[in-house]
């Protein structure tokens, strides 16, 4: 997940559609009124959610690139005018989906970690498990998450890093758990974690190029079996240096 790319950004104003260029001119007018029973509010979140449910298919198969904002429109059956009520540009409909993925995972794998009855060193394979099946079993999320996000802008970018810093604190707070637990030497855990992240994030890419086993279970026992290596190794290396 954490593959920092900030020097290229191949989406970028170059490849900006001419409704990307003007979104910031397009009025932004709202309609009060209802239709067939439904009221103005209700119709807005309908609209949005099809914007959304759209992007969702387009960036997660055909890619971010090609898709326009006319042709998430004309798929999601809302006009242009639409959709900049509810976004600046695909730039933000892109980190909104990035965002909902994301949010979605982290309550997961949080309530693994936080919830589970399992002694604190047997919830890892949990959340990593809750993680992967978030991601993998709908690959449009990992596709989005892993490929499609990079590259895009700055400002992207670096709203990404923003929730991929979030899930290394994530890790580290669960390692510092088990340092006040007496299962880990105590240390500074943070650029474990971050590798950790990292490597979450590659697997996924080698997982949608099929250069690695399909079956979730398998790579869900693997990146358990890292995290035992690590801890253990950095307890014998913490051992030898007292």
């Amino acid at each position: 997940m954490c593959y920092f790319r900030k020097e290229v950004f191949p989406n970028s104003r170059a490849n900006m559609t001419q409704s990307d260029e003007m979104s910031t001119n397009v009025p932004k007018k709202i309609s009060k009124r209802g239709y067939a029973g439904r009221s103005a509010e209700q119709l807005m979140q309908e609209r949005r959610q099809r914007l959304m449910d759209t992007a969702l298919e387009l960036f997660g198969t055909v890619g971010y690139v090609p898709t326009t904002v006319e042709k998430i429109c004309s798929h999601a059956k809302v006009t242009t005018r639409h959709f900049y009520e509810h976004f600046k540009d695909r730039e933000a409909l892109l980190m909104a989906i990035f965002d909902t993925i994301l949010q979605e995972t982290r309550q997961q794998v949080l309530a693994e970690i936080v919830m589970s009855d399992l002694p604190l060193e047997q919830r890892f394979v949990g959340a990593v498990n809750a993680f992967l099946t978030s991601h993998l079993d709908d690959p449009r999320r990992a596709k989005i998450t892993t490929q499609e996000i990079l590259g895009v802008s700055q400002r992207v970018e670096a709203h990404r890093n923003v929730l991929i810093t979030e899930f290394a604190l994530l890790i580290e707070s669960y390692l510092t758990l088990l340092v006040a637990e007496g299962k880990l030497p105590a240390r500074n855990y943070r650029i474990l974690a971050f590798g950790i992240v990292g490597a979450m994030h590659e697997l996924q890419i080698a997982w949608l190029n099929q250069q690695v086993p399909q079956q979730r279970e398998v790579l869900v026992a693997e990146i358990d079996y890292l995290m035992q290596i690590m801890i253990k190794g950095v307890t014998v290396v913490s051992g030898k240096e007292n």
